[in-house]
């Protein structure tokens, strides 16, 4: 993905808001939410070429998101010998129920195998929040506090990069009354063409536009969790409700 907006306890506490445009090659095919792996149970949608996901949602409480960053300039390694970072991304989704943390197995996983430059997010609705930025060199993983965050393709908040700046600057104070408010507000964020000279958050561009977005509603929301997609530019493509796909995942929990 390309921009990340997270709300962690912003509807109250152990809640969680995500807003997610996904930048691809639209040549890249990819399918939309489905059920990613039984159990534990992981909804998402497939990339299918590599068969990893940008975006994991684990039985409705915890989410992997995969942020892909731009090479590093003293990275000699050949991309053809590392491994899919849409892998990753899925796998930490997928741990075992006896891991000690997503953190853990997310460390595990980078330091046993090679992957491009990139930040794999993990967000749970009980407060495991933190970034970890993995590639070229040691890993390093930062916690990430309760609040709105912004990413793209550097790091989390980051004040240098205008999007993330741009969207900051606009959502800290943000306070939505409801869900459908939550909801409505980050689709507004992310259909942003840069009008009157903002930066763009839905791209139109011949190399890695705008192919997807996602919006999640976790936790002890009102009204219960939601899962909204749009295949495609949300600025010209309808939101669908995928809500079932996480209400499966609670009954597989439960």
């Amino acid at each position: 993905m390309c921009t990340l907006v997270l709300g962690l306890g912003i509807l109250g506490p152990g809640t969680l808001l995500l807003g997610a445009n996904r930048d691809e090659s639209p040549d890249r095919p990819a399918s939309g939410p489905d059920v990613l792996v039984e159990k534990p149970r992981v909804v998402g949608g497939r990339d299918l070429v590599s068969w990893g996901t940008w975006l994991a949602v684990r039985e409705a409480r915890f989410v992997t998101a995969l942020m892909n960053r731009r090479p590093d300039p003293d990275d000699a390694r050949d991309p053809a010998t590392l491994r899919s970072r849409g892998l990753l991304c899925l796998e930490v989704a997928a741990a075992p129920s006896t891991a000690s943390s997503f953190l853990d197995v997310a460390f595990d996983a980078v330091q046993r195998d090679r992957y491009g430059h990139c930040t794999l997010i993990g967000v749970g609705v009980d407060l495991e929040a933190w970034s970890l930025h993995a590639g070229w060199g040691e890993p390093t993983a930062s916690a990430i506090p309760q609040g709105w965050h912004v990413i793209t393709h550097r790091n989390l908040d980051d004040p240098e990069e205008p999007r993330t700046a741009w969207l900051l600057d606009r959502i800290r104070d943000l306070r939505p009354g409801s869900v459908h408010e939550a909801v409505d507000r980050l689709a507004g964020f992310l259909k942003m063409h840069g009008e009157g000279g903002s930066p763009a958050v839905c791209l139109h561009r011949n190399v890695f536009p705008t192919v997807s977005s996602s919006i999640l509603a976790l936790g002890d929301v009102p009204g219960g969790p939601c899962y909204f997609h749009a295949a495609g530019p949300p600025c010209v493509t309808p939101y669908v409700d995928h809500t079932k796909l996480l209400i499966g995942a609670m009954e597989a929990a439960s």
